[in-house]
């Protein structure tokens, strides 16, 4: 399983992968979706989906490293939590110790983006110790907006009951949370844009270095095919046509920056440029 690295003028972007998953029927994700629909898109295969049409879809981190900074992107399921989703329910994937592998500490670690609050990009901000869960990075300042934080809070995070009291909770508890705007400036050319619709409070991660950008998209969009079906819905989007307008213009502002786009469910290579191509994109992954 690859664990990409990216060069961003001064900074560096590492995927680390929690768990990927090949051969997924695409209904599952996307309801609009059949597997003829997808396999006419040639270039999906091998990576991101297989002949019949079936996708694959990865669950990871970014870790963004420069300038004095280690920064979490979207930190995963985590290990032992309990979620209705079978996939995610109480797993132990060697996620730290790949973490490891890659030269990262979580005591580096200072700042934990998270992109919204579904189960799969906050389980990691804590661990089980004693039976109490407990910050992984001990450090870091967790950030949230305040939109995503008070949806998650109250219950309306269908599908990921518990998130908030194992996940999140702990982390304010321990006072390493902070609530930002949803277009924060993280300062070195960091900088957060709104992109809700798939979640309230959803955000995206721009990175602007020497001249250099790049994009980490979090879940405005899921797999790369909907690239080129911009208004494929997910099953998850809690704003369905927000989340299409949203996922337009973050696409049409990629193609016409020629953004490095890290996508955080893409599969096998996460990296490459969205280029426009007729009415809709698609994605050229980086080898």
């Amino acid at each position: 399983m690859a664990h990409a690295r990216w060069q961003v003028g001064e900074y560096r972007v590492a995927s680390v992968v929690e768990d990927q998953i090949a051969g997924i029927p695409p209904e599952f994700f996307f309801p609009d979706a059949r597997g003829d629909a997808i396999a006419k898109h040639a270039w999906l295969v091998p990576d991101f989906a297989d002949a019949r049409g079936h996708v694959h879809l990865r669950v990871q981190a970014f870790v963004v490293e420069g300038r004095g900074r280690c920064i979490v992107v979207d930190p995963c399921v985590g290990n032992g939590k309990k979620r209705p989703q079978p996939f995610w329910n109480e797993k132990t994937w060697p996620f730290l110790e790949r973490f490891a592998e890659k030269g990262f500490e979580p005591s580096r670690v200072d700042t934990v983006v998270h992109t919204h609050l579904h189960a799969d990009h906050v389980g990691w901000d804590t661990h089980l110790r004693d039976g109490t869960w407990v910050p992984t990075f001990a450090r870091a300042r967790h950030l949230y907006t305040a939109r995503e934080l008070e949806w998650c809070r109250d219950g309306g995070n269908p599908g990921n009951d518990g998130v908030y009291e194992d996940s999140i909770a702990p982390i304010v508890a321990a006072g390493l949370a902070d609530v930002v705007p949803e277009d924060a400036d993280l300062g070195g050319g960091l900088r957060l844009e709104s992109t809700t619709g798939h979640t309230p409070g959803h955000v995206s991660l721009w990175i602007e270095s020497n001249g250099e950008t790049a994009l980490i998209s979090g879940d405005f969009l899921h797999h790369p095919v909907q690239c080129a079906e911009p208004h494929w819905r997910e099953i998850g989007d809690e704003d369905i046509e927000l989340a299409r307008a949203t996922r337009r213009r973050m696409l049409e502002r990629a193609a016409r920056t020629g953004a490095l786009f890290l996508g955080t469910h893409f599969a096998t290579r996460p990296g490459g440029r969205i280029v426009a191509e007729g009415a809709a994109f698609r994605f050229l992954p980086l080898d």
